[in-house]
């Protein structure tokens, strides 16, 4: 059903029938409770801290040296974060963290090559995000200091954020 049906739909319902198509899907769903929850009370450090909590358990999945870790909780775990509409900043906030904590446990786990490519991805779609949204000096001046502390992951890992950065910067450029 489309979002436009769905409202055709919902403007024929009187006010106790809403309120019982709420109750319901807050009963029924994980997501949609989270969802009223922080519709009620919107405290966006608390979301942003389970969205942390949620990506670091994931980065402790690993087998044998090997990080088990899939980039496609931690994109999901982002597009949930900025679909509760916590504004931009935020947004910009947990992808940075995860980056760094992706960028920082590569030091002691080895990384499939989806997985380093996911990263990169990430780093990416931050630069391009904080660029859409006029944060882009910030969030360069950010990852620059991932670059520069020694003490996070490896030469390696930060070298090739930096040439994705350098990379995404050229596209934005072009493309203007």
């Amino acid at each position: 059903m489309s979002k436009s049906s769905l409202k055709k739909e919902l403007l024929t319902f009187t006010g106790q029938q809403l309120v019982e198509v709420i109750l319901n899907a807050y009963d029924s769903s994980k997501e949609a409770k989270a969802y009223f929850e922080f519709f009620l009370n919107p405290d966006a450090d608390a979301l942003l801290e389970k969205k942390f909590d949620l990506i670091a358990k994931e980065l402790n999945r690993s087998r044998r040296g090997t990080c088990k870790c899939r980039i496609s909780v931690i994109r999901k775990a982002i597009k949930e974060f900025e679909a509760f509409g916590v504004g931009p900043e935020k947004v910009s906030q947990l992808m940075l963290g995860a980056i760094r904590m992706l960028v920082g446990e590569y030091r002691y786990r080895y990384y499939s090559e989806a997985l380093l490519n996911g990263t990169f991805r990430l780093v990416h779609d931050y630069v391009v995000y904080n660029n859409r949204h006029e944060m882009l000096k910030p969030a360069l001046e950010s990852l620059r200091t991932i670059h520069d502390n020694r003490n996070l992951g490896t030469a390696q890992m930060r070298d090739r954020v930096r040439q994705t950065v350098s990379s995404t910067i050229e596209e934005i450029a072009s493309s203007q």
